[in-house]
């Protein structure tokens, strides 16, 4: 639990945005594989942003 209070959620906040521009640029949305990129690039922005709240709320 120290090391998720040390972790910095910026980081996958940062990665799921990209990740989540390259599906959605590069990738039609309506394929399969466009798909899965756009949605693991926001579960993992999604993942930053909980750290986030709960970093927040603990200080």
């Amino acid at each position: 639990m120290k090391k998720l209070l040390k972790f910095n959620p910026q980081y996958p906040i940062s990665i799921g945005l990209i990740i989540m521009g390259v599906g959605c640029i590069f990738f039609d949305v309506t394929s399969e594989i466009g798909l899965l990129i756009t949605l693991f690039g926001g579960f993992i922005m999604l993942g930053g942003a909980i750290c986030l709240i709960y970093i927040a709320s603990r200080k």
